[in-house]
């Protein structure tokens, strides 16, 4: 009896992350080392990237609103790739998220509060960055 229990707490715990969604958004951002205009929005970033490299010129590119779960979502990049977001598991409102770019993958774990930077490619001569926040 307390094995079928167990096995069935196991299936509905698998079933549950199968069917968790989590509401994000995707900016792509466009960053160029040269100076430049910083969009209104994007200055914490650029603190954030300087750690890095020290960007001038910050230029959102798209947004848009994803609903992540399991399966890829698939974000356009303009340099005619994409990058692959989905949803590992969710635990203690923490996201744990991986994200599939043409350099390789990561897996980043998205809070209610921040965002989670992404390099994903280059284009027009400056680095194309996904960047992955809670919607507001």
């Amino acid at each position: 009896m307390r094995l079928a229990v167990v096995a069935a707490l196991a299936l509905s715990t698998a079933v549950f992350a199968q069917d968790s969604k989590v509401a994000v958004k995707a900016d792509v951002i466009l960053c160029h080392l040269k100076d430049g205009t910083v969009e209104p929005g994007l200055e914490a970033m650029q603190a954030k990237l300087a750690q890095g490299k020290k960007y001038g010129s910050l230029k959102r590119i798209s947004t848009q609103k994803l609903q992540l779960q399991a399966a890829a979502t698939p974000v356009a990049l303009p340099n005619g790739k994409s990058a692959d977001v989905s949803l590992i598991n969710v635990e203690k409102d923490v996201a744990m998220i991986k994200v599939k770019v043409a350099q390789g993958e990561a897996t980043l774990k998205l809070g209610r509060e921040g965002s989670l930077y992404q390099q994903a490619g280059e284009w027009q001569g400056g680095d194309l960055w996904l960047v992955l926040s809670q919607p507001k």
